[in-house]
């Protein structure tokens, strides 16, 4: 199919399922999804964090953001006070630690295999997108 003739959206939502697949894989066995491990890695370094803050990071809806830490509450990997914001658990700071290694050397062998054009045109793509997105 020529680029001119296909949807960008649809595009797109299809290599972020491919690439999501991807990365959920590599997670699971850590017993989380990517969408999960991201969070922790995020919550990691900003102890206190508020859900709303790391939506807007994320880009991710307030809802889907809010799913995910009731379940690592659940989990035990999350405590959350509402005037204190978010905070790891040790079990959960474990987990985000082993998230990243799992992370890093995944994101080594897809930006090999991709290789330095498609990096650079990702990170082109999302500079111009990123920049066009309303702000708050």
């Amino acid at each position: 199919m020529e680029s001119q003739n296909y949807c960008i959206a649809g595009r797109l939502r299809m290599l972020a399922r491919v690439v999501t697949g991807l990365y959920n894989d590599t997670f699971a066995a850590e017993g989380v999804t990517f969408a999960q491990a991201s969070l922790l890695m995020y919550i990691f370094p900003q102890p206190g964090v508020r859900q709303a803050t790391l939506s807007k990071q994320l880009q991710i809806e307030k809802s889907a953001v809010s799913r995910d830490i009731q379940l690592m509450q659940r989990n035990g990997w999350i405590t959350d006070n509402v005037r204190k914001g978010l905070y790891l658990t040790d079990e959960g700071a474990a987990l985000a630690k082993r998230c990243h290694k799992l992370w890093k050397s995944l994101n080594q062998r897809v930006r090999e295999e991709l290789g330095t054009d498609a990096v650079d045109g990702l990170s082109l793509l999302s500079s111009k997108l990123l920049t066009k997105l309303p702000k708050d």
